[in-house]
């Protein structure tokens, strides 16, 4: 729990000094002129005519009905400092209750003193720790207390009045008082959670005048380091230049070293946030890859089955076409049968009429119906036959133009279909193109890498081994290491050989695997020819 902290100094003389404090007509070193709008002096009205502080004291002893002479250095006001730590104080500024405690403070400073003897108080927000100045007159009514010497002498003069009001800072500061009032005032500040302090503490209070004192005296032994250290600030103000020009350097350097080291820093981050990308892409795309093989693969199925679908339907229109021009043939061959069966109709017709004219009327009658017969029924009956033939013919058409429909249907199905397998196809294309142009572009020396890097699978080395040559520093292989030549089918010894993955003589723009300095193959190839070469002589063979 915090304290609740009650101090009385003495004014004497006109008080000037503690006004000009109080009121802030000068502006203490330790306040901050910014907060000065918080601080309050309405909890006590002067009385009309009144302005200030200092004439508040002096129309309260004017009217006091003093009847003894005030003395030059007789203390005219009493100044009470109320306030407890800032942590009590800030709390209650939060709780909204700091209002409430200072119009306590006065309301216990009014019963404590005399209403009438409480001419001012003011609420200080701009220092450190909030506080109040309350102002008291100190009249009394209580008799005076006699001095022993008074007591002791011989003569005895007249006084006045016992009971009437005097001034008097030392009645009201006795020890006795002073406790009464630390009492007093902490039970009036238990509801805000203050409790008086502790009973014959050696802690004392330091007046501003006293701490203003020692301020000066700080001061002054300052002013004497001061000038003791400037004799060294002279010796040292050489070296100094010096060290600045040499500093300036420095801080030059480190400028730059700071800007690369960020630059540096910032890259890295980024390459390492893009490599975190890219891995995922990777992934990513491997999954994608895998699920467009098995869709490649159907696909691919898919195509030779409209290839050979369509293959049918082109073989199949073939046969129409043939199927059609049979038709159109027949179709020539009734068309000339029929004009050549109109012939014979048109040549019975006129023979027939010349028969009957030249015959006679009997004859002509038996011979006309014998005619009529026979021409009649050859003419329906060649008649009949071309019906036929062009009723065949108009099916065979109908029949050709359905399969041919048919067939259009069909074909412009199957074109659908490739047309969007073709942009099925391009839009993958398109990604893998999309991935690799990241590739190349955020990682320039990956895509030129890879035909090294299936060099080194192919050869079978390990994941680390690969990822290690991946620097482009050459190293070699331990003694007893092999590798295996895919020509061949079998592993080779490559103990103490010399592996580096460089650019390739023949292709500037790919990286590939070397052994020996030489192209992997070429190293396979030169291997074997040496190691059949050795049999050879072992055999006595050239």
């Amino acid at each position: 729990m915090s304290y609740a902290v009650l101090h009385i100094m003495k004014a004497s003389g006109s008080c000037t000094a503690i006004v000009r404090h109080i009121e802030r007509s000068t502006q203490p070193d330790n306040a901050h002129p910014e907060l000065r709008h918080l601080n309050r002096d309405d909890f006590i009205k002067y009385p009309d005519g009144v302005d200030g502080l200092g004439e508040a004291i002096q129309h309260r002893l004017d009217h006091a009905g003093l009847t003894r002479k005030i003395g030059k250095n007789q203390v005219l006001a009493l100044n009470i400092l109320l306030s407890s730590d800032g942590d009590a104080l800030r709390r209650l500024a939060d709780e909204g209750r700091l209002d409430d405690w200072a119009e306590s403070s006065v309301l216990w400073a009014k019963e404590t003193f005399g209403e009438e003897n409480v001419v001012g108080a003011h609420l200080h927000m701009d220092e450190q720790t909030p506080h109040l100045h309350v102002t008291v007159v100190p009249i009394v009514t209580t008799e005076r207390k006699k001095k022993t010497s008074e007591s002791n002498a011989k003569k005895h003069y007249r006084t006045k009045s016992k009971d009437g009001p005097r001034l008097s800072a030392n009645d009201i500061m006795t020890r006795e008082n002073l406790i009464r009032f630390q009492d007093t005032y902490a039970e009036a500040m238990e509801r805000f959670g203050l409790e008086r302090g502790i009973r014959g503490s050696e802690a004392r209070h330091v007046d501003q005048h006293e701490y203003y004192r020692q301020c000066q005296i700080k001061k002054k032994d300052l002013e004497q380091d001061v000038a003791g250290l400037s004799a060294e600030k002279e010796k040292l103000d050489t070296e100094t230049q010096s060290l600045e020009k040499r500093k300036k350097e420095l801080e030059r350097g480190n400028r730059w070293m700071d800007k690369t080291f960020a630059e540096t820093k910032a890259a890295n981050a980024e390459m390492s946030r893009q490599n975190s990308e890219l891995e995922k892409r990777k992934s990513e795309l491997v999954k994608e890859n895998s699920s467009l093989a098995a869709t490649n693969t159907t696909l691919s199925d898919e195509k030779r089955q409209l290839e050979a679908d369509k293959k049918k339907v082109t073989d199949e229109i073939a046969d129409i076409k043939v199927d059609k021009s049979k038709l159109i043939d027949e179709r020539s061959v009734c068309v000339k049968e029929t004009e050549a069966a109109q012939k014979e109709k048109e040549t019975a017709l006129r023979e027939a009429a010349e028969a009957k004219a030249q015959r006679d009327s009997n004859r002509k009658d038996a011979l006309s119906n014998l005619a009529n017969r026979f021409t009649g029924s050859k003419t329906k009956k060649l008649e009949s036959e071309l019906a036929e033939r062009r009723e065949e013919i108009k099916t065979l058409k109908e029949r050709a133009d359905e399969t041919a429909k048919t067939h259009r249907s069909r074909i412009w199905d199957l074109q659908q279909q490739l047309d969007r397998q073709k942009e099925q196809h391009d839009s993958i294309v398109r990604g893998h193109k999309e991935t690799e142009d990241l590739i190349q572009r955020f990682f320039p020396g990956a895509i030129a890498a890879l035909p090294a890097i299936r060099d080194c699978i192919e050869v079978r080395m390990s994941d680390s081994q690969i990822t290690a040559l991946l620097d482009g520093k050459p190293r070699s292989f331990k003694t007893g290491s092999t590798l295996y030549d895919p020509n061949e089918e079998k592993n080779v010894d490559v103990g103490n050989v010399e592996v580096q993955i460089k650019r390739d003589p023949t292709d500037d723009n790919n990286y590939r695997l070397h052994l020996g300095g030489k192209r992997m193959f070429q190293w396979f190839k030169e291997k074997w020819q040496s190691l059949k070469q050795t049999v050879k002589r072992g055999f006595g063979i050239r």
